[in-house]
């Protein structure tokens, strides 16, 4: 498999709920860098137990939420990704980077467009 197809069996996996299935190829010691202070998910998040505590408030934050995937760039183990973000209340546009390590995501950063996430969230 190569780095795109391992980074888009990773969307497949989000977003059927598949949280097993992600989990299984991020390497145990996987980075989830989220910039920002003062949004729910900012941090840097280290590892698996780390990476899946923050993603586990998505759903108590956004309803209907979804990452579509609209195409990857990718140039030796990194890989670029724009994406649709969508939930009620919100549809734009998301960058994702990944890198690969060991046929395995190590790092993820997102630069969402995070005014229109926390205007979307659950009230």
């Amino acid at each position: 498999m190569n780095v795109k197809e391992l980074v888009q069996t990773g969307y497949d996996f989000f977003g059927k709920g598949d949280m097993e299935g992600f989990m299984g190829i991020l390497k145990d010691d996987v980075t989830w860098v989220f910039p920002g202070e003062n949004h729910p998910l900012s941090g840097s998040h280290k590892g698996k137990e780390s990476l899946m505590m923050n993603m586990s408030k998505i759903p108590q934050l956004w309803e209907n939420f979804a990452v579509i995937p609209e195409f990857m760039i990718s140039e030796g183990n990194k890989v670029f990704v724009k994406c649709q973000g969508k939930a009620d209340g919100m549809d734009t546009i998301f960058g994702h980077y990944f890198e690969v390590t060991d046929d395995k995501l190590s790092l993820m950063i997102t630069f969402d467009d995070t005014l229109s996430m926390v205007n979307a969230m659950k009230k």
